[in-house]
This record gives C-alpha cells, structure tokens and sequence, in this order.
C-alpha cells in the first residue's frame, strides 16, 4: 500500500526482508502443533524463533523509519506508525511468557522508529515522539503484568489439582490421582511389567471405636509415610479408601518384586505405632498382582483386590499373591451371592438340629439349629462358606429371620423341657428390628420365650458395641436366653462376661481337643468352668466326639451341658429330630462314639 501510494518501491524492502522470516516461522509453528517436539528439540526451536520475531519486528521498526525519512505522505507515515503501534500490542498479547523476547522486539521495532521521528525536518515530529515513549516503555511492564497474572493462575490450577488427587490427611495421592497415574503409565513406553499391591489395615474400625477418630488419623498418617519409603521401585502410594493402601511399581521380575514389596509392607507393620502417645499393634492384610499392560479395565487392581480378599480369609496379618485360582474361587462368590437372594423364596435353604446333653442328668436339655443350603446345581454349600456372602451381601438378616421362623415353629412340636438356639451374626446384633422379629415370632408360635436361645460369638460382640448392647438389652428383656459361642478362639476376653448378661457360655471345639493331651487344658477349661459358674452361667462343651474327651470333663464336675458327635450328629427333618426328641435322654456312663454310626447315615455333616 505504501509502495503504490508513493510510486516509490524501495517500500517494499522492509515486506522482502520480513517474508522469509515469517514463513519460517510459520512452518515451524504448523510442525511444532502437529507432530509436538522432543525435550532435546525444544531449545533449538526457541532459539530460531527468537530470531526470526526479532527480524520480524526490526522490519517494521525499519518500515517507520523509511516513511519518516522519504515521503511527507500522510497516509504513509499514519499506516507505518499504526501498523508498528499494533504490532507492539502483539508482541505483548504474543510473547509475554519471554520478557527478553518481548524487550528485543521492542527495541528492534523502537530504535529505528524513533531514529526516523526525530531525523524528520520538521522538529514537531521529534517532539510528537516523545509522547510514544511511554508506550513502547509500558510494553514491558503490561507484559510483565499478564505473565504475572497467569503465572498465579497456573500456581492456583497446580495447588487445586494436588490437592484434587491428593489425600488431604496423609498427602499420599488420592483415589482419583492413583487412577490418574495409571492412565499416564499406560500412556508410557513398555518398561517391564505392572504391579499393583493393596493394602487393607485389619481391625481399623475398632482403632476409631476404642481410641477414637483423632488416633485413628494419626495412625493413617504414620502407615502412609512408612509405605512411602518402602522401595525404591515403587512409582506411586496412594489411600484409595478409608482404611485402604494401594501401591504401583513396574519390574522387570514380577515375581519377585511383588514378594518383595509385599514383605516390605509387612516388615511397615513390625514396629508398634506411636499416635499421640498411644502404642498401637497393627497388622495388615495384602494383596498382590502384575500384569504386562494396563489396560482400560485396571483388572490389575481387581486381581490384587481377590489376593487381599484371601489374606482376609486366612485370618489377615499376611499376604497373597494373585493366581487363576482366586479368579475361580471370585466367581463361585459371585454366583453364590446371587442365588443366595433367592433361596429362601426357592426352599433351598434347611436347617438341622444337633442336640445338647445334661452332662448330669442324661436329659436333652435344647437342640442347636443349623443352616443348610443345598444349592441346585453345586450341591450342599457349608455355612462357613455362604453366612460370610451373606453378610457382605446384607442379606443375612433375611436368612436370620427365616432361621428363628424355621426354628421356633419346629421347637412347638417339641417336648415342653427342650429349647433350640439360633445363631446371630454380627450385622443382625445392628439391627434394633432384630427384636421386634424375634417378639413377632414368639407370639405368633406361641413358644414359651425361655426356650428360645441366641448364639453370639465374640467377634460379632466386638463390633458396634453401643448398639450391640442395646439390641441385647431388648432381646433379654423379651425372655429368650443369650449364649456366648465359641468361647476360648480369638482373644477370650472375660470383659464380655463383665460387659453382658449371658445365661449360657459355650467353650469352643479347640479347647476340648486337648484337655485329653494334658493337665494345662483341663486346669485352664476348669478355671473357665469356675469362672463362669460363678457369674450364674450355664457351661456347655462344644465338639465332644469321644469318651477321652468326656471322661475328663465329667471327672472336672464344673461341665453342665455337652454338644457333639458323641451325643449326636446334626439331625436333618422334623421327623427324624422329633424322633430322636421322643425318648430325650442319653447315659453318659456307657455312650461311645458306635452309637451314632447309624444315625450319622441320615443325617447332614456339621
């Protein structure tokens, strides 16, 4: 425009020096957005940027100079000092991330323009220039300014995404930032295999409910910063639940290094914990799994979720290492957790009855009542494989309900004197409705409230003691009898027997093992016996299967009740247990493990 306004085309000189510049630059802008450049790329690629936005805005310092010094023409030095004003404005809307970028552009399009101003005849333009000075001086300072700015907006972006994807108590990564990093390592070169290693803390609920929330954080704290330092390997830590560890490493050796880790984590928990003053004993159950890919289904973190599952299911305070078996032993669950919700509508579902013997007398005094589940394709399922579905499933209140329904209506068909009990899990001591069920049943059965027994074990009085107690509250004042099951496994705490109003107190199967092997058994079942005789409670040896076992407990005095083979094998249908039931009495004086050998045919293995 200046060249054809002029007729002068020494104006085209600047726009020839510029082209060149400007299409390289160009090209290298469309290859850098489209392929990306390497770490090692980068600062050769600034570099010639740098030279060529400098070339490029002395060009038009150039442009204003020339219009200055060669032509009056006022369109032509109105468009040459507007189209450099407007190219400062870009500069600094373009390149405020670089202040030296920003100031060499100033200057190359600034020093040939103010030569051209104040070389001009007529003095009023070298004065008029004077008040551009500002301007290309404030150039600077507004870069600076947005720089600044987005710099604080790109701290704040950093500060709300760590924490985003960090846990906000132990400062590991969060669930979403250990899922994050598992998208950015799928994105990642093959550099050996994937490990996942979860970590699940046993018994945590109870850190809260004895010491309370504050010592279970500071616990949370310390086991996030012994994970941190375990391994060298380990890529990313992170608490994805409450009381839930995950680890991710990658390893050449998997085998290996999924021992290893697991050992380290277990080696974490070796040392007492110091929270607050408070020395805390804690284990934890591990699982573990590799895999060579990631892929969108993270089923790495499924199969390390299967191993933690089984060190769960072997007591905790260890760890397993995934393999195909787990998988197989999942989907059994999973199909048994299905059709469980439909047993009971299929009549799937029975219960047996073993009797319980007056060690004294020879009278029957009550019959333990025993769940059944004859699955129609897998055939009979033990109850220590189904009751725990049952409870992740929450659905053993149902299976609890038709028990006491199944075994109350049984029992009114009974001789008067005997009773039956019915075994309660832990979930159905949280339930308060658990009371108005057993009341229901009374009622509508008509049964005498004392002949009715609920088994607990320890374990499920451990958990929710508040409402434990006022669910035991409620049913003792009903009538019905409260056992404790399976005493003398676990810890035998006798605060238990301080803590609740038992009637009955049932030492379990592997003390009576060996109180024939020594005197350390039969003296510990007898201080027990004691103890328990003298709180009011009412002794019943469970798993009795031979008279070495018996004559030591007959020979102690302190045995009220026994349970087991000995006496009778679990009985299954109302007429076979209301047969035995017809003439309820046994001599503890001649029984032998030969007398049930017929019986054991009809009935179901315990």
């Amino acid at each position: 425009m200046a060249a054809i306004n002029a007729g002068d085309w020494r104006f085209l000189l600047p726009g020839v020096l510029m082209t060149p510049f400007a299409i390289y630059r160009l090209m290298r802008m469309f290859e850098f957005q489209k392929k990306g450049l390497g770490a090692h790329q980068l600062s050769f690629w600034e570099k010639h940027f740098f030279v060529s936005s400098v070339v490029i805005a002395l060009a038009h310092g150039l442009f204003v100079m020339q219009a200055m010094l060669t032509t009056d023409h006022v369109f032509i030095i109105s468009l040459a000092v507007g189209l450099c004003l407007a190219q400062m404005v870009g500069v600094v809307a373009r390149n405020f991330a670089s202040a030296s970028l920003v100031n060499a552009q100033a200057l190359a399009m600034g020093v040939p323009s103010a030569i051209g101003w104040w070389m001009h005849p007529d003095p009023w333009f070298g004065v008029t220039a004077i008040f551009f000075v500002p301007f290309f001086l404030s150039a600077k300072s507004l870069a600076a300014g947005i720089r600044n700015l987005l710099d604080g907006q790109r701290e704040a972006t950093a500060t709300i995404r760590r924490v985003a994807i960090r846990d906000s108590l132990t400062g590991v990564y969060n669930r979403k930032g250990f899922y994050e990093r598992l998208s950015e390592e799928r994105q990642r070169p093959e550099r050996g295999h994937y490990i996942a290693a979860l970590v699940d803390i046993d018994h945590f609920k109870a850190v809260n409910d004895s010491y309370g929330h504050s010592i279970g954080d500071a616990l949370l704290i310390q086991i996030a910063l012994r994970l941190s330092e375990i391994e060298n390997e380990t890529l990313t830590v992170a608490r994805l639940a409450g009381d839930e560890f995950a680890i991710l490493a990658r390893s050449h050796h998997p085998q290996q290094s999924m021992e290893r880790i697991c050992k380290s984590v277990t080696d974490c928990f070796i040392d007492l914990f110091n929270c607050r003053g408070i020395y805390l004993p804690v284990t934890a159950s591990i699982g573990a799994a590799s895999a060579e890919t990631l892929d969108a289904d993270n089923s790495v973190i499924i199969c390390a979720d299967l191993a933690v599952y089984e060190a769960k299911e072997k007591g905790g305070a260890g760890f397993k290492i995934y393999h195909d078996d787990m998988q197989d032993r999942f989907e059994r669950r999973e199909i048994l957790r299905r059709d469980l919700r439909q047993a009971v509508a299929a009549n799937e579902l029975f219960l047996v009855y073993q009797p319980i013997g007056n060690l004294r007398s020879g009278a029957i005094s009550s019959c333990e009542s025993l769940m059944r589940w004859r699955h129609p394709s897998l055939g009979l399922i033990s109850p220590d494989e189904f009751i725990p579905i049952a409870e992740s499933a929450d659905i053993v209140g149902e299976l609890t309900r038709w028990a006491i329904e199944t075994a109350v209506s049984e029992c009114i068909q009974w001789p008067n004197e005997i009773g039956v009990s019915v075994n309660l899990s832990a979930r159905d001591l949280r339930r308060r409705d658990i009371v108005n069920t057993v009341f229901d049943v009374l009622i509508r059965h008509g049964l005498a409230p004392q002949r009715l027994i609920l088994e607990m074990t320890e374990t499920a009085l451990a958990e929710e003691p508040l409402m434990t107690r006022q669910v035991l509250h409620g049913l003792r004042s009903l009538g019905v009898q409260i056992a404790l099951d399976d005493f003398g496994t676990g810890y035998a705490n006798f605060s238990y027997l301080i803590d609740y109003d038992f009637d009955k107190l049932k030492l379990d199967r592997s003390l009576i093992n060996q109180i024939s092997d020594g005197k350390r058994a039969r003296t510990l079942i007898a201080g027990l016996a004691r103890t328990a005789h003298d709180l009011g409670l009412t002794i019943v040896a469970e798993g009795v299967e031979t008279r070495k076992q018996l004559e030591p407990l007959r020979e102690l005095g302190s045995i009220d009740r026994i349970q087991g083979w000995l006496l009778s094998r679990p009985i299954a249908g109302s007429d076979a247990i209301r047969a035995y039931l017809a003439d309820p009495f046994f001599d503890p004086n001649t029984i032998s493990e030969s007398d049930h050998d017929e019986e054991a045919d009809r009935s179901v293995h315990a």
